[in-house]
């Protein structure tokens, strides 16, 4: 099911569909859902899928997978035992989450996999959408940038000098990317300023910056309104962690660009992958498809908490809220507003 505003990917592809039906479970898509998407219900009836609308869908099915958490219509709500598998980021909706919590539905975030895990990086969806992200963010970049990244037949004084801050997937493929399109690219880690600092941004053609905000905390400032005066009027800075916490450049504003410093353009670049709704559709789909698997047994749903890889993923479940951070914010939050 897909319901929030704005959102072009889906949680599963006509493609997909077959993969989950193999684990014994019977699909239900919601008309339209992959329209934004380019896929029809034909699509998906083909592949096996029904089609259904939204009340029936949340009538018959025991698990909802969607890429947001579901917007219900008014007087509907989810019920005990239902099972929602989406990118949850449940700091932001503390109360939402207890309310899942106290109505006994299961919540479990493709956002919230744990790094380290080799059996969980197949459903690491901060990871794949992280991959597109650094892609688009170099494209980006180079789209705006007041020269070519290559020195094009004398058409600029050598190649142009890119600095990607980060060093997790977004990173990654934005240095990668930047360099096959003739870019001199030089990376730095998460440090606060870092060797990249006092000026020595001067020469600097364009930055991505890619380090996420620890749960809970905002994005920390890599990038600041001094250093960005230091760059030549021309270039680019795209911030991949732009959101409404704010992000790596200072000032940076979430989903919007800017003239800053002498000239440079600033872009807050929170949510590319949804400028590339099918090939982030289909890596999404993909930990879908990877977390049904390792949860389904002989076609029941398996929910361990004391399953490793589940118990990082798990934020409600048996009437508690299992994350812990998130049960320390709906705490803190009750204590402030007085409530029980």
């Amino acid at each position: 099911m897909e319901t929030a505003p704005g959102e072009r990917r889906v949680a599963l592809l006509p493609e997909s569909v077959r993969a989950v039906a193999d684990l014994g479970l019977t699909v239900l898509v919601q008309s339209g859902a992959g329209a934004l998407c380019f896929r029809s219900d034909t699509g998906y009836r083909e592949a096996g899928a029904g089609i259904v609308r939204l009340d029936e869908l949340l009538d018959r099915s025991d698990v909802l997978v969607g890429v947001r958490p579901p917007n219900l219509p008014a007087g509907r709500s989810l019920r005990r035992g239902q099972v929602v598998i989406a990118l949850l980021d449940p700091l932001h909706m503390p109360f939402r989450v207890r309310g899942w919590a106290d109505g006994g539905v299961t919540a479990v975030g493709l956002d919230l996999a744990p790094e380290n895990s080799v059996l969980a990086r197949p459903m690491d969806a901060i990871a794949s959408q992280g991959r597109l992200a650094g892609y688009k963010a170099a494209l980006l970049a180079a789209d705006h940038l007041d020269r070519p990244l290559p020195d094009t037949a004398g058409a600029a004084p050598g190649p142009a000098h890119a600095l990607v801050l980060g060093t997790d997937d977004t990173a990654l493929a934005a240095a990668e990317t930047l360099r096959r399109l003739g870019a001199e690219v030089r990376t730095g880690d998460a440090g606060p300023r870092g060797p990249w600092g006092a000026g020595r941004l001067i020469g600097t053609d364009l930055i991505v910056t890619a380090v996420r905000p620890r749960r809970g905390r905002p994005p920390p400032v890599l990038v600041t309104a001094s250093d960005l005066a230091d760059m030549r009027p021309g270039a680019v800075v795209v911030d991949t962690a732009a959101g409404p916490d704010g992000g790596n450049v200072e000032g940076v504003e979430a989903e919007s660009s800017s003239t800053v410093g002498g000239g440079v353009t600033l872009f807050g670049a929170g949510r590319l992958p949804e400028g590339i709704p099918v090939a982030a559709s289909t890596a999404y789909a993909g930990n879908v498809s990877a977390l049904l698997e390792y949860l389904v047994r002989d076609g029941e749903l398996w929910i361990d908490a004391d399953d490793p890889v589940q118990k990082a993923m798990l934020v409600t479940h048996d009437s508690l809220v299992h994350a812990q951070d998130v049960w320390q914010l709906i705490l803190e939050q009750t204590a402030v507003a007085g409530l029980p």
